[in-house]
This record gives structure tokens, C-alpha cells and sequence, in this order.
């Protein structure tokens, strides 16, 4: 089933969603193919209808603390010269600023930019073929009349330390109201204000950040020896906070003591009998804003193996666990 964004909806909602249903089957989506639902296509179709009926609805907190959460682990500020050139003589002239939030994730991530993209009604998907994937971008105008002023009126904060300083320089460059690449201070020093794990878990909307940075940068998996386990990681010593504050937030306790692998990353591995109940708990019991897409599949197909395992069979799981 996918998962409507927006929490309980009214009863004329609820004659709605009934359309929805009747419009998937009168269409033919709802048919098995090898078994299985044609996921992609439902998702598109869902996400188009839904969005001609309700376009009166904007993001919510919840949608965006999710959204800010992806970026902050998959997407990036493009800040950068952009060169220009006079028009008659081809000459070199002054250069003016590329500013851009983008994403570049696999194609099996596609249904989730899609997804963003129809939210928020602004950017662009791309696809890179060679690579096999896709990029959905915001340019400046998008930034300016969406997404920012979306940031602040929730007063949402970005978590990663290289998205904080991005961010910074963008809203430098937009206080200043700067136009051209060379007026930006050479010695310019970007704030980076970065939060304990603490002040982080103590955040309103962690736990929905937490669902998407999940989805940008968790997995869940067994190994071969049957050990189920739940993991994320980050960069740097400065994000170490971000991975201690997930373990308060999921496990409900402090972390043990994490090193830093040979490319310094801190990666956080939640595998015991009572870590992994936790972890159940966190994303089928305690947010209101599900997994989605890809991460929602790998999730649902960690939970049926899970099942049948012998260590695990005796947890405690949802009834209709997000399937």
C-alpha cells in the first residue's frame, strides 16, 4: 500500500481516496505481473492523481523534515562560477553564480524523486544513463520560491556538517543579494553551527528526519550467518554526533564508543535480538511518516525474512507492515 504524506484525512478526503482505488483498477493497475504489483507504474499513477485532486495541499513539516533529511545524507548544494560570454564577440565576461540543490541517486530511487518532485511542484529529473542514475535538481528560482521559505517557516535546520556550510554560503549569497562570482569574500568564514546528539534528538522533527535520512543513507540486511542488522553511517568526526543521536533515538540509549574506519566514517550497526525489536519499533510502530520507495521495499522484504528466522520469528511485528 503506498502511504498518503499527509496523516488522517476528512471524510470527504476519504471519498477521495476511494476514487483513487476505483481509478487504479478502472485503469488496469492493480493487475500481478509474475506475481508481484507493478510498483513503479502504480506510484506514478497514484502520485499524479492524487496530487490533480488535492493540489490545494502543500508540504507539511513532516514531508519536509523528511525531505531535508534525505539531502542532508544523498543531496548536495551546487554553488559555483557560472561563465558567460559576451554574445558577439564570444569573449570571456563577468561571471555570474550557479546555485542549485540536487540529488544523485540510483534509478531504483527514481519513484522517490518522482515523489518530491510532485510535492513540492518544482525541479527537475535527469537521468544519467551511463550511470545508471537519475538527478532531480531545484535551480535558484525554485530555492527562493518553495523550498526556502518552506525551511523556514517550519524552522527545519540542515544536520550534516558540509550541507550546513552549504547552505550557509547560499544564504549569504542571498542576504547580500549577490549577483556576480567575484563578489563573494575570498575569506569569507561560513557558519557551522553543528548540534550535540542531544540537542539533536531533542529536535521536533528528528524523527521524521531521521526517516529520510534513512532512506538517503540506512540499510537493512542479514548476513549470511542468519544476524539481522540495521545501519548507518556518516563522514567525519564532526556527524559523529548525527549517528550517536540515531542510536538514542532508535535504540534508546547512549552508543558504544564508535572508531572511525580508514576513510573516516562512523557507522552505526544495530544488530542484537533487542536492537533489532527497536529498530521494528521505530519504523513500523513510532513515526507517522512512513519509508518509502526503494528503502521502503528493502524494509518490507527484511521483515518477511526476519519472520522466518528462528532468532527473530518471536518479535514483535506489525499486523500490515507497510506492504
Amino acid at each position: 500500500m503506498y502511504v498518503l504524506p499527509y496523516g488522517q484525512m476528512s471524510l470527504w478526503g476519504v471519498q477521495y481516496h476511494k476514487k483513487i482505488i476505483i481509478y487504479l483498477y478502472k485503469v488496469n493497475l492493480m493487475k500481478l505481473h509474475s506475481g508481484r504489483l507493478l510498483i513503479n507504474l502504480i506510484q506514478r499513477k497514484f502520485i499524479k492523481f492524487y496530487y490533480s485532486v488535492f493540489n490545494n495541499i502543500k508540504p507539511n513539516k513532516k514531508f519536509m523534515s523528511l525531505f531535508i533529511g534525505f539531502m542532508d545524507g544523498d543531496g548536495y548544494f551546487d554553488i559555483g562560477e557560472q561563465k558567460q560570454y559576451n554574445k558577439i564577440t564570444k569573449t570571456l565576461v563577468k561571471s555570474t553564480l550557479r546555485i542549485r540543490l540536487a540529488t544523485n541517486v540510483n534509478i531504483r530511487d527514481l519513484s522517490t524523486l518522482r515523489f518530491f518532485r510532485e510535492v513540492l511542484s518544482v525541479g527537475k529529473i535527469s537521468y544519467l544513463i551511463n550511470k545508471k542514475q537519475v538527478k532531480l535538481t531545484f535551480y535558484k528560482r525554485d530555492l527562493i520560491n518553495v523550498i526556502l521559505p518552506l525551511i523556514k517557516i517550519y524552522g527545519l535546520k540542515f544536520l550534516n556538517k558540509e550541507r550546513i556550510k552549504q547552505f550557509s554560503l547560499l544564504t549569504y549569497i542571498l542576504d547580500n543579494n549577490i549577483k556576480y562570482w567575484d563578489e563573494i569574500n575570498s575569506d569569507l568564514t561560513l557558519k557551522s553551527n553543528l548540534l550535540s546528539d542531544n540537542d539533536i534528538i531533542n529536535l521536533d522533527y528528528f524523527n521524521d528526519w531521521l526517516i529520510g535520512f534513512t532512506m538517503a543513507e540506512g540499510s537493512f540486511g542479514i548476513k549470511t550467518n542468519g544476524s539481522a542488522f540495521y545501519q548507518i553511517k556518516q563522514k567525519g568526526i564532526e556527524n559523529y554526533e548525527i549517528i550517536k543521536a540515531i542510536c538514542l533515538a532508535i535504540a534508546k540509549r547512549e552508543a558504544k564508543p564508535i572508531k572511525a574506519d580508514s576513510v573516516d566514517c562512523y557507522q552505526l550497526t544495530l544488530s542484537s535480538k533487542r536492537d533489532i525489536q527497536k529498530v521494528i519499533d521505530f519504523f513500523s510502530f513510532s513515526v507517522n511518516y512512513s519509508l518509502f520507495g526503494y528503502k521502503l521495499k528493502q524494509y518490507n522484504l527484511w521483515l518477511a525474512s526476519l519472520k522466518i528466522n528462528n532468532r527473530y520469528k518471536n518479535l514483535n511485528y506489525p499486523n500490515d507492515n507497510l506492504n
